[in-house]
């Protein structure tokens, strides 16, 4: 409009050019203009002055019209209207418009009653790069309420950055609360689609919900969006793995599809595991320590690996073969009850009582140390039913 407007303004000036030029004889001639050419200027200007005022008059309109556009766009950008602090719903009445992707004002995320201030972010100023940074920082530490302030921050400055949102999924699956983390995360896929983590994320929040359907439809988008991201097949893989599914026949035909999909899957520890762990689910045991021995190969320190070939060993008969595996798990991660148990047991199968009572009781200690009382009275179970055992062979 305001391009019209200006064009005809020019319109008209030139128009009032030409008739001055026209009329005005007197200023331009050297020489007085006859009468009959001052007659016939007159009655061109009686044809110019009409059509001169209806350009001026529409002119006049648009400019009209402008101005009003103009008031009417600071009516609705007028200081009365209270900020917003992260996104704002984009859907207007009239208009089949969703909300805008990312934390918006309304969001559970910024308004339940736990939230912290963002003052507790020591870089909530910086930036939603530098702030989501330290907020994972901080996340390492353990510290969450603050890195939900920093993630908070973040969003402040950006609404929809992912790995922001992604952030206050990994804090309130820390605090237990899964409503929150599912918010976040569903909302930091929704602004990356391509976002494998989330994905995963999501999805091992609803396995702790025990919704294994929506769980499943999760890990099948990691894998969707990360064709040859082995983090989205193992995710799915496990899924199937878990007690609440037990679909071992599924869980090996994942594995084998995540082999020829990732580059290099065929020297996968991860990868392997797997194969190794649907095996020992299908009874597959000497597969199962094949498979496991391989993945303890390939990554020297994977305490798992030792343990399922180890599990599995003691499946097919091979006992003698299994303490050691179960030791070097004990080594490496001696937060984890089950290698102290089945180390134990298999020290008993081969008559080594003393020894596994050892290793029981150093086990205990261990957890009672760290606070751990659940591992410490599962120890501590199988420790009496040792000592029973003994004493009904005495």
């Amino acid at each position: 409009m305001t391009v019209v407007a200006l064009l005809l303004s020019r319109l008209v000036i030139l128009i009032i050019t030409t008739t001055r030029t026209r009329l005005g004889g007197v200023a331009v001639g050297p020489m007085m203009p006859s009468t009959a050419a001052m007659r016939r200027d007159c009655h061109a200007s009686r044809r110019v002055v009409p059509c001169l005022l209806l350009l001026v008059c529409v002119a006049s309109a648009l400019g009209l019209g402008f101005a009003t556009e103009n008031v009417r766009s600071s009516e609705r950008d007028t200081p009365n209207d209270p900020p917003s602090k992260f996104g704002k719903d984009d859907s207007s009445p009239g208009k089949h418009r969703g909300p805008s992707t990312g934390l918006t004002d309304d969001s559970p995320l910024a308004t339940h009653k736990l939230k912290p201030p963002e003052s507790l972010c020591a870089k909530a100023e910086e930036g939603h790069r530098r702030a989501t940074s330290f907020g994972n920082e901080l996340l390492k530490r353990g510290e969450l309420l603050k890195a939900e302030a920093c993630f908070l921050s973040a969003l402040r400055h950006k609404h929809d950055f992912p790995m922001a949102l992604y952030g206050l999924g990994e804090v309130h699956v820390g605090h237990e609360l899964y409503g929150l983390a599912i918010e976040a995360y569903t909302l930091a896929t929704q602004t990356w689609p391509q976002y494998v983590d989330a994905f995963v994320g999501l999805g091992d929040v609803l396995v702790l919900l025990q919704k294994n359907k929506k769980a499943e439809e999760a890990y099948k988008s990691a894998v969707g969006v990360g064709k040859t991201d082995a983090l989205a097949w193992e995710a799915l893989g496990r899924f199937y793995l878990s007690h609440q599914v037990k679909q071992f026949k599924q869980a090996r035909v994942t594995y084998q599809r995540a082999l020829l999909a990732v580059s290099s899957g065929d020297v996968s520890p991860g990868l392997l595991l797997g194969l190794a762990e649907s095996a020992r689910g299908a009874e597959q045991f000497e597969e199962c320590v094949l498979k496991a021995d391989k993945a303890s190969s390939l990554a020297p320190n994977f305490a798992r690996a030792k343990f399922v070939a180890g599990t599995c060993r003691v499946s097919a008969g091979d006992v003698v073969g299994a303490v050691p595996n179960f030791e070097y798990a004990v080594s490496v991660e001696p937060e984890q009850v089950e290698h102290h148990v089945q180390l134990a047991k298999a020290l008993v199968t081969l008559g080594k009582r003393d020894v596994a009572e050892k290793v029981l009781t150093d086990g205990i200690k261990t957890f009672a140390d760290s606070g751990n009382e659940i591992a410490k009275a599962e120890l501590e179970k199988v420790m009496e039913e040792v000592v029973k055992k003994t004493q009904k062979e005495l």
